[in-house]
């Protein structure tokens, strides 16, 4: 063979190899796109995990918040008409609804249950709470856990229901047992009588 012909040959080879390797090359590419576009989805629900993480977060939050608000309205519906029939107790209970939803009192259950006049510490002052039960100077432990777990029920189905049922202190923000005569009672609209409290808006 003479050399001209091994060099063509060669030349022939090399050619043929590198055709062969751009061939490879593409291939290569058009199967990696293919795949980056299978995988994309896939990587797009890895993105979303920490959202799903955010969601359940939220949930809890909201889930605690719920939970707080209802040992408050169950606190204050023990506290101030443990002694009641379930409908004087549930009277209680929209009270203290209806004046989360007034804008002359704060906004949550909580806030409205602790609200209290507050000395240079912050601390509430003797006979000065919105509630009487917060600063009478007596213990605020539940005895009574039975009773306490009846009213948590109760307290439930009105933070439920609120808005949905029908008022039976027809919007009252103020009420006072039938023994007394505060003196702020004749500013304020007489609506209802249930058990040994009077109610007014």
């Amino acid at each position: 063979m003479k050399i001209s012909t091994v060099a063509r040959l060669s030349f022939i080879t090399v050619v043929v190899v590198y055709i062969l390797y751009s061939i490879i090359h593409k291939v290569n590419d058009y199967l990696y796109e293919k795949h980056t576009e299978i995988a994309r989805p896939v990587v797009e629900q890895v993105v979303e995990i920490p959202e799903i993480d955010n969601d359940i977060s939220v949930a809890i939050e909201v889930e605690t918040e719920y939970q707080q608000q209802l040992s408050c309205l169950s606190l204050n519906i023990y506290h101030e008409a443990r002694s009641e029939s379930k409908l004087g107790q549930e009277a209680v209970g929209l009270v203290t609804m209806n004046r989360v939803y007034d804008a002359r009192y704060p906004d949550t259950v909580c806030d409205v249950v602790y609200q209290a006049h507050v000395d240079s510490k912050g601390r509430p002052m003797r006979n000065r709470c919105q509630f009487s039960w917060y600063c009478d100077g007596k213990s605020d432990k539940i005895h009574d856990m039975v009773a306490y777990s009846e009213i948590e029920e109760l307290s439930a189905s009105i933070l439920d229901s609120y808005g949905i049922e029908r008022d039976i202190t027809d919007g009252a923000v103020m009420y006072h047992a039938s023994y007394v005569k505060p003196y702020w009672a004749k500013s304020y609209e007489r609506t209802s009588r249930v058990d040994s409290h009077i109610f007014y808006k």
